[in-house]
């Protein structure tokens, strides 16, 4: 795995602000927030590209390829594997997410475009601005000549990339897929839209980032990436590969209600949790954690435990549930593979992430163990991320840790 965040660049950077229990989300300084409700946000300090990608390809790059680039840079390295384009490879591919692309670079240039005109437009723009930007990108750099593919479920599309992943390899179309979702969502108009829709947080508190709170208001917007290197167990282990889990399942459904209310009934998102648990063939008193969606808004909160009760029961009860978006901003279409990311480092190192700033939780976490403000060791093998997005997308991804006498 690779992992570019505001609380840290790199597994351990991030791991090391996820023991700290620390949050970046602080006052946002990076344009005039004094027209908007909500005041804050999480990004990344003095980005350095060039640390991972060439300059001659940093100018074709919008910030949300960067992000990706680099991350799965890191995630090469981690996985000790040499994909790259003096190699090309047709068994080995792409699965990216993002829910805006390079829509940061093109609300920049649309501003120069309006105060002066065509001639101030970059020639890259075109090449920029798309969301499958990214995939592209990724495709050149290690020379994945397989199948490729972006998707664009809002805040789904990084559990939408895992899933499509695996899909590939089920179907034994490729060997490798290199998987995962950025964002870079933190412009002016960008902010100002989600403002609008009054879905972001406008607590004046030090921390207004607080999932199941009993006042949360919303949620704060980060910025990122996760990408991973997912590959068949037996390519795996062939080449003597450390294996953080294996995706043991995962569904995706659409609630076909509304564009961004959750529909009460949870049918769906129930139908979505109950198919990955399925297609892992376990129950749901089985799972050792579960990172939901949390996203911080009042209805979705309460909605979405209330669903996983439903489909688990009372079990849910004793089972450890930690919303951790604190922990790195929503950052949209990158939250999904940046939570995968926390999973996988909690099943490495057997310990529950908190979630942070939960000092006053709501009356509906007595029907869970909602692990609060102080994270915890834990026997951890199974493993369920929740992601939703916008349009009603609903996903489920169950990860499980890989013991040797594990079959295929």
């Amino acid at each position: 795995m690779g992992i570019v965040s505001a609380l840290g660049l790199g597994k351990e950077s991030f791991w090391s602000g996820i023991k700290a229990e620390s949050s970046p989300v602080r006052r946002l300084s990076l344009f005039d927030t004094s027209k908007t409700k909500a005041k804050h946000a999480a990004w990344i300090d003095d980005w350095q590209p060039e640390t991972w990608i060439a300059a001659h390809r940093l100018k074709r790059m919008d910030r949300c390829v960067q992000f990706a680039v680099a991350a799965a840079h890191m995630a090469v390295a981690d996985a000790e594997l040499e994909p790259r384009a003096a190699r090309p490879n047709l068994r080995a591919g792409v699965s990216f997410g993002t829910a805006l692309g390079g829509f940061g670079t093109g609300e920049l240039a649309h501003s120069h475009f309006v105060a002066q005109g065509m001639s101030t437009l970059p020639p890259s723009l075109g090449l920029q601005v798309f969301p499958g930007s990214a995939q592209g990108n990724l495709a050149i750099e290690f020379g994945l000549q397989g199948q490729g593919t972006t998707n664009t479920n809002t805040c789904a599309a990084g559990n939408v990339a895992l899933g499509d992943a695996l899909r590939f390899i089920q179907q034994g179309r490729l060997e490798v897929v290199i998987a995962g979702a950025a964002e870079a969502p933190l412009t002016p108009m960008i902010y100002a839209a989600f403002d609008r829709l009054g879905t972001m947080a406008s607590t004046d508190v030090e921390q207004p980032y607080r999932p199941y709170h009993r006042h949360r208001d919303g949620f704060v917007m980060g910025e990122g990436s996760a990408m991973f290197v997912v590959e068949s167990l037996t390519h795996a282990r062939a080449r003597g590969a450390r294996i953080y889990a294996e995706i043991l399942g995962f569904a995706a459904t659409n609630e076909a209600h509304h564009m961004s209310t959750p529909e009460p009934l949870g049918t769906t998102l129930r139908a979505a949790i109950a198919q990955a648990l399925d297609e892992a063939n376990l129950r749901g008193d089985q799972l050792d954690y579960i990172n939901p969606h949390a996203s911080g808004t009042q209805a979705n909160d309460v909605n979405e435990l209330r669903h996983l009760h439903a489909v688990i029961g009372d079990a849910l009860a004793s089972i450890p549930v930690s919303g951790t978006k604190p922990f790195t901003g929503h950052c949209l279409g990158a939250a999904g593979a940046i939570e995968v990311a926390t999973c996988l480092l909690a099943l490495e190192h057997q310990w529950i992430p908190p979630t942070p700033n939960l000092d006053n939780p709501d009356s509906v976490c007595t029907i869970a163990d909602v692990v609060a403000i102080k994270g915890r060791p834990h026997r951890l093998r199974y493993v369920l991320s929740n992601s939703l997005g916008f349009g009603g997308i609903n996903t489920a991804l169950v990860l499980g840790k890989v013991s040797d006498d594990d079959a295929e």
